[in-house]
């Protein structure tokens, strides 16, 4: 079958604009196998010196960085396609201005390149989502350097890069709400976007991956007839699941995520996989009949 994995940070760990792409898929009888391991706190690019102080002085252990289990991420998820969407974290560490955009982009090649060694078919960039602190664009530094590594990751498809555009679609979306109300916000903290902030994401994902549009549905759960809630949680399970064991599996230096130092392993893939089949059977049995 073919095999989807999100690579990504806490925002892609959390998962749900994964879980939105997996329902649409299924709301379309399209059969893809689904492997999130997204990783809390993880950098895509390789920090050096002191870069890494901030977050070890604030929560007693440095960002995980993707250089670290990329190699093993790959060849035990083994995707045909591989969505990638890194930033955040980045934005927050490599300095500002020029290095620091050079460093985050050599590292997006680094990724490109090794994923292409490694036999997977199709890769997808996906920009960084944005960072409000409910204040102006133009006073929010951290966002200007989410801004920048999105302009650059656009100006990829020039090279033939495939790039979904999170970064612009949430600015697009939450500037429109603020017409209206000038307190909405997507990401309560700044960082981690809602389930509706979510839905904007995936929305990018079917526009500028799968070349479709899905304006007028809602939320992901609108996207079945009826057994929507039901199908988008047994999703969400499995899915929870299988990222568990995928994180064991393949190991990674960020305490408090299966997988971690110090934290409780998930169940084995075969565990996992089993018990994917098993919720897998649920959700069959509440699709509409072809």
């Amino acid at each position: 079958m073919h095999r989807i994995v999100f690579l990504g940070d806490s925002i892609t760990q959390a998962g749900d604009y994964v879980a939105d792409v997996e329902c649409w898929c299924l709301a379309n009888s399209i059969k893809r196998d689904f492997v999130d391991v997204g990783l809390a706190s993880e950098t895509g690019t390789d920090l050096i010196g002191d870069e890494n102080a901030g977050h070890t002085k604030a929560f007693g252990f440095g960002h995980p960085m993707l250089g670290d289990r990329l190699l093993r991420t790959l060849t035990t998820t083994k995707p045909d396609l591989l969505f990638v969407c890194y930033g955040m974290n980045d934005s927050d560490c490599l300095p500002y201005g020029q290095p620091g955009l050079d460093r985050f982009a050599a590292a997006m090649v680094k990724i490109d390149e090794v994923a292409k060694q490694n036999g997977v078919k199709r890769i997808v960039f996906c920009t960084p989502p944005i960072f409000d602190d409910r204040g102006p664009v133009s006073q929010n530094k951290r966002d200007q350097v989410l801004d920048g590594y999105s302009k650059w990751l656009l100006g990829q498809r020039k090279k033939g890069w495939n790039v979904v555009d999170f970064h612009g679609s949430l600015r697009g979306a939450l500037d429109a709400r603020r017409k209206t109300d000038p307190n909405f916000a997507f990401a309560g903290d700044g960082v981690h976007p809602n389930a509706e902030g979510h839905w904007v994401m995936a929305q990018a994902i079917f526009r500028d991956a799968f070349g479709v549009q899905v304006d007028r549905i809602p939320k992901a759960e609108a996207l079945f007839p009826k057994n929507g809630d039901d199908i988008y949680k047994l999703v969400k399970s499995r899915q929870d699941t299988l990222l568990s064991a995928y994180l064991t599996a393949i190991g990674h230096k960020r305490p408090g995520v299966p997988g971690g130092p110090n934290t409780p392993p998930g169940p084995t893939i075969a565990e996992a996989t089993v018990q994917a089949k098993a919720v897998g059977d649920q959700i069959s049995s509440l699709l509409p009949k072809s």
